[in-house]
């Protein structure tokens, strides 16, 4: 069986206690990888002797140490420094299916031509040591083969099923000479590059099979506390991200509503923030989410979230401290 050569690109930050499960699953697999990049981003643990005791030995995995530069610059590296022909990337705490990497030779094996390979994760907690899984969220509507890439993302995002995380896929190398990619800062790097390698990849193959599984845990980079910083950087995330998409519109074959899903989901998530974490709404963003539907040509067709988000998000706020209210003096009574 000919396999083509995959290289994994993994970040790694103060994960001691976890790299090690996530390594044992990546070099775990019916199919030999050709190489696995640990980027060493200034952990202060014992990440890094983790790494050389364990796996220093195996001639696949590289390990590549910098000053903390945060995950998206990590990733960065990592990707220029891959040299198979697919990559993945996988967080540090993470771990895989044993069948992963196997499904994806066989659909090479199917169509040479493949550039991208989509799959279902589940997140999952730990309890006393055992695995509880949470349920799953991310699957498309369907098996099988998409013309392209952005057909995949026309049913992820209709469905609501779209997420921009970068581990949710395998793709092509050669699809980043198509776009030009930045990866940086330490949250939501992802999403644009996430968003490109959809829109420019062509045959796609996508499994509801869970085949990579999100280990939740306090203190990670996408359960951390949640600051002005943080929310606001999700908004320009996904601003940046609708201009990449923008480019796009006419090419899907429901450009109108894969534009509105987009823009409502976005803008809806942002106004949920902003009433759980106590941040402001951006102060321009009424104004922004119209010139938006006009430029996707939508705005006649859009709702209260995206017409309205002030009101929308008054209106929210209002229910939410009402519902605070009424949990502070129920436990007031109960004490």
């Amino acid at each position: 069986m000919s396999v083509p050569k995959i290289s994994v690109v993994i970040p790694t930050y103060n994960v001691e206690s976890y790299i090690a499960e996530t390594l044992d699953s990546l070099i775990n697999q019916a199919v030999p990888l050709h190489e696995i990049i640990l980027i060493n981003d200034g952990s202060t643990d014992g990440t890094l002797a983790v790494i050389e005791a364990g796996f220093g030995h195996r001639p696949e995995v590289k390990v590549v140490t910098q000053v903390n530069q945060g995950v998206g610059a990590a990733r960065r590296n990592g990707l220029a420094l891959a040299s198979g022909e697919y990559v993945f990337f996988c967080d540090p705490d993470d771990v895989v299916s044993p069948e992963l990497f196997l499904t994806l030779v066989e659909q090479v094996q199917a169509n040479a031509a493949l550039e991208l390979f989509y799959f279902s994760k589940r997140s999952y907690t730990e309890v006393d040591g055992e695995k509880q899984l949470l349920r799953r969220n991310t699957a498309a509507s369907r098996n099988g083969w998409f013309e392209a890439g952005r057909d995949l993302l026309q049913d992820l995002i209709l469905s609501g099923k779209y997420h921009a995380a970068t581990w949710q896929y395998i793709f092509k190398r050669s699809v980043c000479e198509r776009f030009v990619v930045r990866l940086e800062g330490r949250a939501h790097e992802d999403h644009v590059f996430s968003m490109n390698i959809y829109l420019h990849s062509q045959a796609t193959f996508a499994t509801a099979a869970d085949y990579y599984f999100q280990r939740v845990r306090s203190g990670s980079l996408t359960q951390s506390h949640k600051d002005v910083e943080y929310v606001m950087g999700s908004y320009a995330a996904y601003r940046d991200t609708l201009a990449a998409l923008k480019k796009h519109i006419a090419a899907f074959s429901a450009g109108r509503e894969v534009a509105l899903n987009f823009m409502e989901r976005n803008v809806d998530a942002l106004i949920t923030k902003c009433i759980k974490y106590g941040v402001p709404l951006p102060q321009q963003i009424t104004s922004m989410t119209r010139q938006d539907s006009r430029d996707c040509g939508v705005l006649l067709h859009t709702r209260w979230t995206l017409w309205f988000p002030r009101i929308v998000h008054g209106v929210r706020k209002l229910r939410f401290n009402l519902k605070q209210s009424r949990r502070s003096r129920k436990a007031a009574a109960q004490g």
